[in-house]
């Protein structure tokens, strides 16, 4: 049962009192991905090929601040930026939050210290007002948004206000997006944007997609999860549907139709253009494929030789993220254990291959095996991720009369990894 309240400004507040399947879409898929092109994507030093995401913490700030006086490689990976890295746009500027402006400015800051670096921007399929280009289109066009066009679960009309997110802790919560000392003369809440509009995916292409691509490499497409998303007014997840949200179910199809419709269009544009998106485009293996040094020498073997062949033929993936998720971190591998991983990465790898790095959930307490918070390194462990061994020469290979021992040559160095200790050994030459 739907419970319906007036909330700020008479718009509509939705609570439920019972759970139903939701019928909506919390994503727009992936039907316009395909792998990167150009040279840029191209890469295959360590220091080229490693993933990371800024949330609660960024390697890329450490390695901004540390790089020099370690003395290590220079850093050219790819970086998604979480929303919340660049402060959600805040404070206001000349009463507009100014979420496109933060992340360019730190794109040019770091590219300008690293600039063979890949830098991912934050963009969202909600409409959240984090910027001055969503916020005007919400209040200046009234079919860009979800409205309350008619009743939750019936025909008599509603009062034709945008429906927001009112239940979410960051929107809510008085001291995160709308502290009065972020000095916004409105109110941020998420909107839905009216997917339905059949010219909104341009607007959305040009306005919100194509910005990203003057100081950065890409987008990282956020989807419609329960947190600063306006997911109960598109019915896109948990318990709403068309029985308590503004969209009949018709509407809601009609919705996730052209939701598809502009988050394929970014992806091809991206593409077609030496961009990409990172969160439906990447391939995220984690070590329930790939090995790791709790694998027993039988299965390190097995996975070596099963991904070496996948990797080897590129119709099997588009972009893959080994050892990591979409918001990063470091799967199956710990600073005990990361050369031998990098080993094992080396040794498989194909074209467009990264490496996960650095843990993205927070500032977590030392551990004997992570002895440093999330988004820094050792130093030991950062003069691994960022070496430079150039392109493989060879695919892997078993060594002859070493059972359990597999190498592959580089142009720079032979890198071999023993299954039966975990033991690599990376052998520079000319």
């Amino acid at each position: 049962m739907a419970v319906l309240s007036r909330g700020p400004k008479h718009a509509f507040v939705l609570f439920y009192c019972v759970g139903i399947v939701g019928a909506g879409c919390p994503g727009g898929g992936n039907a316009g991905c395909g792998p990167p092109r150009g040279e840029r994507w191209d890469t295959w030093s360590m220091r080229a090929s490693t993933y990371t995401y800024c949330y609660k913490g960024c390697v890329v700030d450490w390695l901004y601040e540390h790089t020099a006086a370690l003395g290590l490689g220079e850093y050219a990976g790819v970086a998604g930026v979480d929303h919340y890295w660049t402060h959600q746009g805040l404070p206001c500027a000349e009463g507009v939050p100014q979420e496109f402006a933060m992340q360019d400015a730190l794109a040019l800051k770091w590219k300008g210290r690293f600039p063979q670096m890949r830098f991912l921007q934050y963009r969202i399929l909600s409409a959240v007002p984090s910027d001055a280009v969503v916020h005007r289109k919400i209040t200046s066009d009234p079919d860009a948004a979800v409205r309350w066009r008619h009743l939750p679960g019936s025909d008599r009309p509603g009062n034709g206000s945008v429906c927001y997110n009112y239940l979410s802790s960051c929107f809510n919560d008085p001291k995160r997006m709308n502290d009065p000392l972020n000095e916004c003369p409105f109110e941020i809440r998420a909107a839905a944007y009216n997917w339905s509009n059949p010219a909104m995916p341009e607007w959305y292409l040009n306005a919100v997609v194509k910005p990203a691509m003057v100081h950065a490499d890409g987008i990282w497409l956020d989807g419609i999860g329960p947190d600063n998303g306006a997911w109960m007014c598109s019915a896109a997840w948990g318990p709403y549907g068309p029985d308590n949200s503004p969209l009949n179910q018709k509407e809601i199809d009609a919705h996730c139709a052209g939701q598809t419709a502009a988050a394929t269009a970014a992806q091809q544009w991206l593409i077609a253009n030496g961009g990409w998106e990172a969160m439906q485009c990447f391939d995220f293996l984690g070590p329930d494929v790939l090995p790791t040094a709790d694998d027993d020498p039988a299965q390190c073997a097995a996975k070596l030789e099963k991904m070496a062949a996948f990797g080897a033929d590129h119709k099997n993936y588009n972009h893959v993220v080994s050892y990591g998720s979409r918001t990063g971190g470091r799967a199956g591998y710990n600073d005990t254990t990361a050369a031998g991983t990098v080993a094992a990465f080396l040794l498989v790898r194909g074209q467009h291959w990264l490496f996960s790095i650095a843990p993205t959930g927070g500032r977590v307490p030392p551990t004997p095996r992570t002895p440093h918070d999330a988004g820094t390194l050792l130093p030991e462990t950062a003069r691994l991720l960022l070496s430079d061994y150039g392109r493989p020469t060879t695919p892997m290979e078993r060594v002859p009369g070493a059972p359990g021992r597999y190498q592959r040559r580089f142009e720079k160095a032979t890198v071999a990894l023993d299954c039966s200790h975990w033991h690599p050994t990376f052998d520079e030459h000319d």
